[in-house]
């Protein structure tokens, strides 16, 4: 069985169709939160979400689209997106979002939330330490996590209690060892902040026990200009170019 893993979608949908369109052999999708946000196709974004049928978490974008994460929280450019976005949603498509949970348990001993086990909202896990907490306080073989944008792997060496990180901003590969845990992030879909603007996706092979992270470059010219005529702050169609 193989797990098509999307996350931070941020309502860009050239770069959601792309990642779509690149999959191949899926046996089932799990989205990991903040479907919407920053970009301007939330609408088209959600319903994608719907149509693909998977198991889907909400992230902190969009509960605070649905006023369960405070406002405040986020800055000057997310605080006009999230406003903007809270007047273009259906109906229906904001009680999609109100009603999305928090954690999904794929199988025995595998997680994922958006942020962290701690907090799976708002916690970034970005460095080691963050990383050496949630190992010592969670009993877990994985946990795919998204919500910093960055593609990447920690991992825990139980026989030596080694903590490794394994950078993924071009692709990467993860062979999952009986000795060892892991924290994976697959990257962002539709607004990578790992230097490298192409989206990022993950596919999770439950047979040969693997995880590998793709890159796959999309229209994003078109994208800034739907950003932009939207009225959104110009910043966040700029970022995208530089995947930061």
């Amino acid at each position: 069985m193989k797990i098509g893993i999307i996350s931070d979608i941020h309502s860009n949908s050239e770069a959601l169709n792309s990642v779509l369109e690149n999959i191949k052999e899926i046996d089932e999708f799990i989205c990991l939160g903040d479907i919407v946000g920053y970009g301007a196709d939330p609408n088209y974004c959600i319903e994608k979400i719907k149509g693909l049928n998977c198991r889907c978490i909400g992230g902190n974008h969009d509960f605070a689209i649905t006023g369960k994460v405070n406002i405040n929280y986020f800055n000057y450019a997310a605080r006009a997106a999230i406003l903007w976005t809270s007047l273009q949603l259906k109906k229906e498509n904001f009680n999609f979002l109100l009603n999305l949970r928090k954690k999904i348990k794929l199988k025995d001993n595998v997680f994922a939330v958006h942020g962290s086990p701690q907090d799976p909202l708002l916690e970034y896990i970005l460095d080691k330490d963050t990383a050496s907490f949630i190992f010592s306080k969670y009993d877990f073989k994985i946990y795919f996590i998204g919500h910093s944008h960055l593609a990447g792997c920690f991992s825990f060496n139980e026989d030596n209690n080694k903590i490794d990180y394994n950078n993924f901003s071009n692709g990467g590969y993860v062979e999952i060892s009986k000795n060892k845990r892991y924290i994976i992030n697959c990257g962002s879909v539709g607004q990578p902040r790992d230097g490298n603007p192409r989206a990022s996706y993950g596919i999770y092979d439950l047979k040969y026990n693997t995880v590998n992270i793709y890159r796959v470059s999309y229209p994003i010219n078109l994208t800034k200009s739907k950003i932009i005529n939207a009225g959104l702050p110009r910043s966040l169609a700029d970022r995208l170019s530089y995947g930061r």
